[in-house]
């Protein structure tokens, strides 16, 4: 490891790179919509042309492929890049909104929301995914007109570096910087004020930045993880659940991934099939030496390898699948076991090729062991995922088990949709992102009311109601006109309720208007619309 003095940056730098970026923000350099789209451009050529670099720095961190590469990281910051391009010009519209009582009095007026820029955000982004979660944060940040710090993962040291080297040279620095470092960095950083603070990583240190955060009243965006289980019903397809689970939870990046299936929970009946199915999957997947796979990743260090290896060791599993490790190289097999409520693979987040069977009588049992192990608890999983043919099955699990969003019968795939938010609830995370939702919650939406509207006429309504004196006849108007909205939504409700009626009423009253409405003869149409109307007339007197 290189002395942290070769790489990190100088904390004494961090108030003036933290002023650098206000300055920055306050003097609106990113106000101009097309600045924006260059500076998200200029990321997308950084990637695409260095990306051998890339590729090589995670495979140097992560011992990873360019598979990984191109679908779960860097590829999928340009996706996301292009995503936003895309859609931002419709984002940043200023939109006209409906105007209630009384303010409505002051005609004419106008009603707007405008996205305004928050100003400096900071993302302290982990090592998992080292590109994505330090670039996609922070170009829908960019989209909404803020000026960002990023502050990468100190494990990650390859990918970071790279980060820190090839940003400045494409992305304008006056909004974006990078700061090296570990802890120390991320704690002097935390002291200063921004305007919005990211932070991916464990509930723990979320909570210590929500602490921080909460000093200046900072909002937070805290993406935090948890113990995301998979359910299998008794009327699942086996054989697909055990594919899916299995690329869900050791292709991406050898479970060292918030969103992996934590877990396996498995109707009694249905268990032995799905071992059995899940084994062969493994060994499909990676053949029967996975070291030697090149779709087999790396943990991130040799710490957290052996925080996997004691949990292998704990007496109270069962190896079904698996289980060797190497520790030098940082390598752990992916691993199935059986394991029970007091194994300590169930009490805390496992990140890391090892997946936990947890068996149950019914599917009910499962909804039972989820909710008082964990979410009555407070302890939410980022996500849940269902394995059932039944639309009604699977509705009342995700109904009965709070997370942060949920995937049916095919894990993980509910993250890549553009459409959806991405984010947690309780212990798992606050605030959401990922394309339109990013952009929202970097952005305050400024509500503006333009009144144009100058008179002191006591003849004109906006006046005549709303200065004193106020009199009775004026607070009768009032109540009046308060509930003249909910009136119309009541006259509206009985419209839709009775108009079909009397249009049945006319066609079967008049049977020749339908080919009178075709061949638009108006003259008869008038005549049976004002018979039936003289018909309903007749009837209310």
């Amino acid at each position: 490891m290189i002395a942290e003095e070769e790489w990190y940056t100088p904390l004494s730098q961090i108030p003036s790179i933290v002023q650098s970026k206000r300055l920055s923000a306050n003097s609106g350099i990113c106000h101009d919509i097309s600045f924006r789209k260059a500076q998200i451009n200029a990321l997308i050529n950084m990637i695409d042309e260095n990306y051998d670099t890339f590729k090589s720095a995670i495979h140097a961190d992560l011992g990873q492929n360019n598979f990984f590469t191109k679908m779960f990281d860097v590829g999928s910051t340009v996706s996301a890049a292009k995503f936003v391009l895309s859609e931002m010009d419709e984002w940043v519209k200023t939109k006209a909104i409906p105007t209630s009582f009384p303010v409505n009095t002051a005609l004419p007026f106008k009603s707007t929301i405008t996205p305004t820029p928050r100003g400096v955000i900071l993302n302290i982004s982990p090592w998992n995914f080292p590109f994505a979660l330090a670039l996609v944060p922070v170009l829908e940040a960019i989209a909404a007109g803020n000026v960002c710090i990023i502050k990468p993962s100190e494990h990650s040291m390859n990918c970071s570096k790279v980060m820190a080297r090839l940003l400045p040279q494409y992305v304008d620095p006056r909004v974006v910087s990078v700061v090296l470092g570990g802890a120390a960095h991320s704690t002097e950083l935390l002291k200063h004020r921004f305007d919005a603070i990211v932070f991916t990583g464990s509930t723990e240190v979320g909570k210590v930045v929500a602490t921080a955060a909460a000093q200046h009243l900072t909002p937070t965006l805290l993406e935090l993880g948890g113990k995301s289980p998979a359910i299998v019903c008794d009327d699942a397809d086996l054989e697909s659940a055990a594919m899916r689970i299995a690329l869900s939870k050791f292709t991406a990046n050898m479970g060292q991934f918030c969103c992996a299936s934590d877990y396996v929970i498995v109707v009694e009946s249905k268990k032995e099939k799905f071992v059995e199915l899940l084994k062969q999957a493994l060994v499909k997947f990676y053949g029967i030496d996975p070291k030697q796979s090149q779709d087999v990743g790396r943990m991130i260090s040799i710490r957290h390898t052996e925080r996997l290896v004691r949990l292998l060791e704990d007496p109270t599993i069962q190896i079904v699948h698996g289980g060797k490790y190497d520790v030098k190289e940082k390598y752990i097999e992916p691993t199935i076991v059986e394991a029970g409520v007091n194994s300590e693979c169930m009490k805390e987040e496992i990140f890391g090729p090892i997946l936990p069977i947890y068996t149950v009588p019914t599917t009910d049992d499962a909804v039972n062991y989820v909710q008082d192990h964990y979410t009555f608890k407070g302890k939410h999983p980022l996500a849940l995922y269902v394995f059932s043919k039944s639309e009604k099955k699977w509705k009342h699990i995700i109904n009965c088990i709070q997370c942060g969003g949920a995937s049916i019968n095919d894990p993980i795939k509910h993250i890549g949709n553009k459409f959806m938010p991405f984010g947690g609830v309780g212990t798992s995370g606050m605030n959401s992102y990922h394309g339109r939702y990013g952009f929202d919650f970097f952005s305050h939406y400024k509500p503006v009311m333009s009144v144009s509207n100058y008179s002191t006429n006591p003849a004109d309504p906006g006046v005549w109601l709303l200065f004193p004196p106020y009199t009775e006849q004026k607070m009768k108007a009032i109540v009046a006109m308060s509930n003249l909205p909910d009136f119309c939504r009541k006259v509206k409700a009985i419209f839709r309720i009775v108009m079909p009626a009397v249009i049945l009423g006319i066609v079967f009253q008049y049977p020749g208007i339908m080919n009178a409405i075709l061949e638009f003869n108006i003259k008869t149409i008038i005549n049976a619309v004002l018979s039936m109307i003289n018909c309903i007339g007749n009837y209310l007197k």
